[in-house]
């Protein structure tokens, strides 16, 4: 853990100081994946990471800096994903989606998503933050929200290499939905990751009001 935080100070402070600029090509990996894949229907874990008051943000900050920091945030969650071999479906705005297949130890896949929700976190507190603050920039707060099911591989063209690809159903749907039952700086996720968890990972959640498959929150 401590590994992880360190690298994530490193790149940090060369994009604050130095405008490094990333050349994570996390997305690529996804895609790469969702090719060979194509047209079927696979188990996974999905993972919703959303940055809270961007908004505000944009119309407080000189946009050079936003972007910096959207950027920042972005990438260092992508980091995480890709740590616990997860992929990183997309960037959406001031958001991350990832995903995790469900292999036969399903089981320990569930409890890796909660170790990886919960790095994030870290990586939010012990790097971003520390850093943005000694610029006097704002300190960010995530919500972030996973579920597991089956999801749809689907393509928009007829270029196999080419045309747009992407994931569809309702897994993804609910993990977006959660996010309004989420408080910043808390994980919520879905009934069918809490009943794969073991008990050490059970015990940090709370049943909150169900809608469909919405179930758990964090402590």
């Amino acid at each position: 853990m401590d590994d992880i935080i360190k690298k994530s100070q490193f790149r940090i402070k060369k994009s604050l100081d130095k405008g490094f600029a990333y050349h994570h090509l996390a997305i690529a990996r996804s895609d790469k994946f969702l090719r060979k894949h194509d047209s079927q229907r696979l188990p996974m874990f999905v993972v919703y990471v959303d940055l809270v008051g961007s908004t505000k943000m944009s119309s407080e900050l000189d946009p050079e800096i936003f972007n910096t920091i959207i950027r920042v945030f972005s990438q260092e969650m992508a980091y995480v994903i890709e740590h616990f071999d997860g992929y990183v479906l997309k960037f959406v705005g001031d958001a991350v989606l990832g995903y995790f297949l469900a292999s036969e130890k399903v089981a320990f896949v569930a409890n890796k998503t909660i170790m990886c929700a919960k790095t994030m976190q870290l990586v939010i507190k012990n790097a971003i933050n520390p850093l943005l603050e000694n610029k006097n920039y704002p300190k960010l707060k995530i919500k972030i929200t996973l579920d597991f099911g089956n999801c749809s591989i689907i393509r928009y063209g007829s270029d196999r290499n080419l045309s747009h690809i992407d994931l569809i159903g309702l897994t993804l749907n609910l993990a977006a939905k959660m996010q309004q039952k989420t408080q910043p700086d808390q994980i919520t996720i879905g009934d069918h990751v809490y009943e794969k968890l073991n008990y050490k990972n059970k015990r940090y959640f709370f049943k909150i009001k169900q809608i469909q498959s919405l179930g758990f929150t964090m402590i």
